[in-house]
């Protein structure tokens, strides 16, 4: 009987001892799985949405630099078509037209050389008419010069263009299968073929102001993913663009209507920002407010400079917001 019992306390001892070695062993792999940090890992924006952004992106500045080097007397425009050709590795243009002007320049002398001979007086006489010829030669060319590059560079947009249609036509699916609104996904592509008119028809403005549209509702894509910072501000951003672009056609009642838009969403995005940004809601919210003052009273040089505030401040928010999330 005792042997018995102390058998069974010996097999209970041995099962104790096992179980207590099979629990120890087995803790160090179970490591604590961070599921808040991989949902937002998992529901990260696709290479597609970020790659049909940059390509807007890309667009719009190149749009922009165009648009703001027209506004600039010509031979400005020419100095800057220079420059970007030789940037660019144009060289051998820059050398030609260097040429060019040089061997002008030199037939020009030999010819008062040879007119020493005997003909220095009528040489030497240059007449008014003589001046605005020459100077409107000048002008001829230098307006073929530009809208040379001009062309070159709506060649350019164009295949840009093409290439957006592509990274838009990969993307599409992925916002169908989220069940996306129809209504967002029709806004862009209607957008999108907006863009793809005014590129084809080389209008410069045009096509700034509807690569600009594209940027209302791009952020509505990247609303059904975890963002870093509210995609809201991008559509903030659209608005002050939007605004200034208009403001400069002398279109006020256009911006006022988008700056009624801007307070919508404003007031949308405001709750979603983090108490470290304080100051730079403030600091939006007294320059919406003095940019409809300018908007009311049509001062686009006030519309540009509050429209500027908004951007810069705009990009800072969505930095700072990045910033505090990464922290989390």
């Amino acid at each position: 009987m005792k042997k018995h019992v102390f058998f069974h306390r010996f097999l209970v001892l041995i099962i104790s001892v096992s179980m207590i070695f099979a629990l120890t062993s087995c803790s160090p792999q179970k490591k604590p799985v961070p599921k808040a940090k991989d949902k937002k890992e998992e529901n990260k924006p696709p290479k597609e949405l970020d790659d049909l952004s940059k390509a807007i992106e890309k667009i719009e500045k190149a749009l922009m630099e165009m648009h703001e080097s027209s506004k600039k007397p010509l031979f400005m425009q020419q100095e800057e078509i220079q420059k970007k050709a030789k940037k660019e590795g144009g060289q051998e243009q820059q050398s030609k037209q260097e040429g060019g002007g040089g061997s002008s320049s030199g037939g020009s002398s030999g010819g008062q050389q040879g007119g020493q001979g005997g003909q220095s007086s009528e040489v030497d006489i240059v007449t008014p008419e003589a001046q605005k010829m020459e100077t409107a030669l000048e002008l001829q060319k230098m307006k073929i010069e530009i809208e040379k590059a001009n062309r070159t560079q709506f060649e350019q947009f164009k295949k840009d263009t093409m290439e957006l249609h592509g990274l838009w036509n990969a993307y599409e699916s992925k916002a169908v299968a989220l069940i996306m609104t129809q209504t967002t996904i029709k806004d862009f592509e209607d957008s999108l073929n907006a863009l793809t008119k005014s590129i084809d028809n080389e209008n410069v403005f045009q096509s700034l102001l509807d690569v600009t549209q594209l940027y209302k509702y791009l952020p509505d894509f990247y609303l059904t993913y975890t963002a870093k910072s509210p995609p809201e501000i991008g559509k903030i951003k659209f608005a002050a663009k939007k605004i200034q672009l208009l403001s400069e056609k002398k279109d006020f009642k256009g911006a006022k209507e988008v700056l009624e838009y801007l307070k919508v969403v404003w007031m949308q995005t405001r709750p979603k920002l983090n108490e470290k940004s304080k100051d730079m809601i403030n600091q939006i919210e007294f320059a919406t407010s003095d940019l409809n003052d300018a908007i009311e009273v049509q001062d686009h040089t006030i519309v540009k400079a509050k429209t500027e505030i908004i951007l810069k401040v705009s990009e800072k928010l969505e930095k700072t917001n990045e910033k505090e999330e990464e922290k989390k």
